[in-house]
């Protein structure tokens, strides 16, 4: 069976000579059935993380000055909206696309916030401190 790390034990690619078709059969239906629960399980997973992202992104924008935002979010808006995907179908494409506009966003926003940073006026003796870089829960 495909164990939990999702690797399969090694096969010689010839039928147990004691096995009949239907034992076969019930051997890959049951592997095909744990294929199915890692598809659902590893989905679950890419989903959350991005909707994780995402939600960074949101903090990352909020926390920006009004100025900033008001100069950048136009090609901001344009990178969202030019993202093309048609959900129903399911497409391996639209995740990579959806996974790289996000990867994009996520540069362009921190970037953007450290532009910020080191643009703003301090005090006499004030050092600045960089945020920490935000670690990918994946």
């Amino acid at each position: 069976m495909l164990g939990r790390e999702g690797k399969g034990r090694k096969d010689s690619g010839k039928a147990d000579k004691g096995a009949n078709g239907k034992e076969l059969q019930a051997e890959l239906t049951a592997e095909l059935r744990q294929l199915r629960r890692l598809v659902r399980d590893i989905g679950e997973s890419f989903i959350l993380r991005r909707e994780g992202e995402i939600e960074t992104l949101i903090a990352y924008l909020a926390a920006l000055p009004a100025g900033r935002v008001r100069a950048e979010a136009p090609a901001w808006l344009r990178m969202v909206r030019q993202l093309k995907v048609k959900p129903a179908k399911g497409r391996l494409k639209d995740v990579k696309d959806m996974d790289r506009l996000i990867g994009e966003l996520m540069d362009v926003l921190i970037d953007a916030q450290e532009k910020g940073k080191a643009s703003a006026p301090r005090k006499s003796g004030e050092t600045m401190v960089a945020s920490p870089p935000l670690e990918d829960a994946g």
